[in-house]
Order: structure tokens, then C-alpha cells, then sequence
């Protein structure tokens, strides 16, 4: 009775028990007839009530500790929902470190290049596919934008926690799927890889194990080295991608110089190791390094055959004409090119030779100096040097939610005393 009087003193409330009931109703609905709509609408909601609760801070947290399940669960959820995420994330944290100031004009005007010969070709888009890589090379752009305001290096290391945890869970979940033999195995280069939960491509699984167990050794202490460590290197070398492969060793030689204490850092490589071998990860990289023997016995058969792809898109740019030199041939033009000559749909295998390509020198001259901004705005080397150098090989603006994070975790990882004292 008393609760009837309460309802009729304040109308509000009747209204806020009615829209509840109604939502209640209609997550009721979505989970009897489409579990995915149902998941996506309870996301929706508990976004809308941090956001309430706690500003800006309550999207950024949580899209941004989404994201490594995203990359985990790529082969469960819907298409495109990752970069959707990705974008969610950037856009939120954009509005939580503004307002955007920069000691440079080059980085704001490098990434309004970037993003507008994007959005240029997006004018001539036919396809999804090309939309979603547009909606990839604007995030990236974004982030970086975001990360490197000066605001930013104030606002975002007590971030860190929450969305480090969300990591190193995924990495624990992702370990428990293949030791319960649940998942993919040996199902893309037939080496014996286990990709878990991952899409049919395990790259975007390996780009995000590697940022984790660069991560992992940023940390103080040697035994949450060892762990961190072991939780992303292990996955790494399960998936069998040796562009992950080449970004640990980056990353050791990094550790291995900053650490004050070299003893220490053979140590944990040594535990690692032990520990890779043991879960299996000797044998799939072997039998991935056995493979192809002959693939550097010439350009074309390079890297397990970028030399032709690279060829191939380069021979496409340059005979296109003056324009697309400039600007580029378009979006997922290089799939084009690979399925004209190889009869199959292959992206460019490389940062740099996909936005050369795509986007033209004009287009490569912007990502080079939002590279560059992300350099020099004294993040966490340890963590982004191995992207920049996954990228180089292997190509990370396709795996938007990994390289999302990534960046994220690169500048909520930064020692503040170094950054002070530069």
C-alpha cells in the first residue's frame, strides 16, 4: 500500500517501472526468437546506465574492455560487430578527453587527410565490405587523435585496470577453450594451430595475444611478468602466424634493452618458453616454419607468397594512371587486383602497401605522420612498436579491434615518470 501512495506521489516513477517492464518484455522477446539482438540490447543497456552513472568515463571503460572478446569471440558473433565496437570505443573516449589539443598542428591535419581521401572513395562505394574497411581507416585515425592530445596523458593510465583485467580474462577464457579441445584446430594452415572461438583467419586472434604479452611485461614485478606474459605469448604461437612470431621477438629485444636487470629478462623468456613447449606450441611452430621450404627461393613466392601479392597490387597501382597514384585506386581495390590475377581474394599483407595502393601517396604520406604522432607522444614503446612492426609484415588496419586496444593500452601503459621527465 504504502508502495501504491509512493507511485502516486511521484507520476515519474510510474513512467520508469512502465518503460522498465516494457524493456523487460522485449528482452524476453529477443532472447526466445534472436539470442544475438538480445545480447546487443543488454549491452546497449548497461551502457546507457554507466554512461548515466558516470559520464563519458562509463562508455570508454567498458566498449574498450569489450574489445579483446570481440577478437576472441570473432567466429560467435555477428560480422562487423568488432569494428562497430572499435568505433563505439574511440568515439567515446574522443568526447572524454576532449577538448583536443596538440603541440603540433601536423597530427590533427594528417589525420583530416586520411580520414577525407577515405571518405572520398567511400563516395564510389558498391559493397559492405568496402563501407567497413572506410569505417577501419577512420577509427584508426581517430584514435590516434585521441590518444595523443595532451589531455590524454592525464586522463588515461588510471583507465588501465579495468580494461587490462577484461584482457588478461579473455586470454584465460581463450586458454581454457583450447584446453577443453572446444574451438578450431588445425583448420587454416593445417599446422596443428587452435584458434579457440576465433574466425576461420587467426591473425586478429594473434595481433591481440601479442599486445597482451607486451603488456604483460610492462609490468613490476617479475612473477606478473612471467604470467602476463605466458597468457598472450602462449596463444600467440598456438596460432601459428609467424607476423606474430616476428612482434615477440621485437618485443624481447625491447625488454631485453630497457630491463635493468638482464638476469631478469632471460628468466622470464626462459619460463615462457618452457611453458609454450609444453601446451604444445614447439610443434605447430615448427610445422609452420617447415612449410612452403622453398617460399624465399624467390620474390614471388616470398613470405608465403606476398611477394606476388605485393607485385600484383603494385603492377595494378602503377598502370592505373596519374590519379590513382596520387589518390589511390580505392577502397579494397587490392582484392580486386588479387582475384583477377590469382582467382582469389587476398588483401594486401601489409599497412603499407595496402594504403599506398588504396589510398595513394597522398593517403601514405597522412598514415605515415599519424604513425609518426604515435611515436613521438612517449607511449609505451614496448606495446606499440610490435604493432607497428605486425603491421609492416603482416597488416594490422584490418583488425581494427586488436589495433584499437592495442593503441589504447600503449598509452594507459606509459611509465609517468619517464614521460614527465621527457
Amino acid at each position: 500500500m504504502r508502495g501504491l501512495v509512493a507511485l502516486e506521489r511521484h507520476p515519474g516513477a510510474v513512467a520508469v517501472m512502465g518503460g522498465a517492464t516494457l524493456g523487460a518484455a522485449l528482452l524476453g522477446v529477443l532472447i526466445a526468437s534472436a539470442p544475438v539482438l538480445a545480447a546487443v540490447a543488454l549491452i546497449a543497456l548497461g551502457l546507457g546506465i554507466s554512461v548515466a552513472r558516470n559520464g563519458a568515463v562509463g562508455a570508454v571503460v567498458p566498449a574498450f574492455a569489450a574489445l579483446p572478446w570481440m577478437v576472441i569471440l570473432e567466429g560467435r558473433i555477428p560480422h562487423a560487430m568488432g569494428t562497430a565496437t572499435a568505433a563505439l570505443a574511440v568515439g567515446s573516449l574522443l568526447f572524454y578527453v576532449a577538448p583536443l589539443c596538440y603541440r603540433s598542428a601536423l597530427l590533427p591535419v594528417a589525420s583530416a587527410v586520411f580520414v577525407s581521401v577515405v571518405l572520398v572513395h567511400s563516395v564510389y562505394v558498391v559493397d559492405g565490405e568496402q563501407a567497413i574497411q572506410a569505417a577501419k581507416y577512420s577509427v584508426f585515425a581517430a584514435m590516434v587523435l585521441a590518444v595523443c592530445t595532451d589531455r590524454a596523458r592525464e586522463l588515461l593510465p588510471p583507465l588501465k585496470k579495468p580494461v587490462l583485467a577484461s584482457c588478461l580474462l579473455a586470454m584465460v577464457f581463450h586458454l581454457g577453450v583450447i584446453a577443453a579441445g572446444a574451438g578450431k584446430v588445425s583448420t587454416y594452415y593445417e599446422a596443428g594451430e587452435r584458434l579457440g572461438f576465433a574466425a576461420d583467419g587467426p591473425h586478429a586472434l594473434a595481433l591481440m595475444s601479442m599486445i597482451i604479452a607486451a603488456v604483460g611485461l610492462t609490468a613490476e614485478r617479475m612473477r606478473t611478468q612471467i604470467v602476463f606474459f605466458a597468457l598472450g605469448a602462449i596463444p600467440v604461437v598456438l596460432t601459428g602466424v609467424r607476423s606474430a612470431l616476428l612482434g615477440l621477438a621485437v618485443i624481447l629485444v625491447i625488454y631485453v634493452i630497457q630491463s635493468p636487470s638482464k638476469r631478469r629478462a632471460l628468466i622470464v623468456l626462459a619460463a615462457v618458453t618452457t611453458a609454450a613447449v609444453a601446451v604444445g606450441g614447439w610443434e605447430v611452430l615448427t610445422t609452420r616454419l617447415s612449410t612452403h621450404p622453398d617460399e624465399f627461393s624467390s620474390i614471388t613466392t616470398a613470405g608465403s607468397g606476398r611477394g606476388a601479392i605485393w607485385e600484383i597490387a603494385f603492377n595494378a597501382w602503377g598502370a592505373a594512371g596519374p590519379v590513382a597514384w596520387i589518390f589511390g585506386t580505392g577502397l579494397r581495390s587490392i582484392l580486386a587486383f588479387q582475384l583477377t590475377s590469382l582467382g582469389v581474394e587476398l588483401v594486401g599483407h601489409s599497412d603499407m602497401v595496402e594504403v599506398l595502393v588504396q589510398l595513394g601517396v597522398v593517403g601514405f604520406a597522412a598514415w605515415l605522420a599519424l604513425w609518426l604522432g604515435l611515436l613521438q607522444a612517449r607511449l609505451r614503446t614496448l606495446v606499440l612498436l610490435p604493432i607497428l612492426a605486425f603491421g609492416l609484415v603482416n597488416g594490422t588496419l584490418e583488425y581494427v579491434a586488436p589495433l584499437t586496444v592495442g593503441i589504447f593500452l600503449a598509452a594507459v601503459c606509459v611509465d609517468v615518470r619517464r614521460a614527465e621527465l621527457a
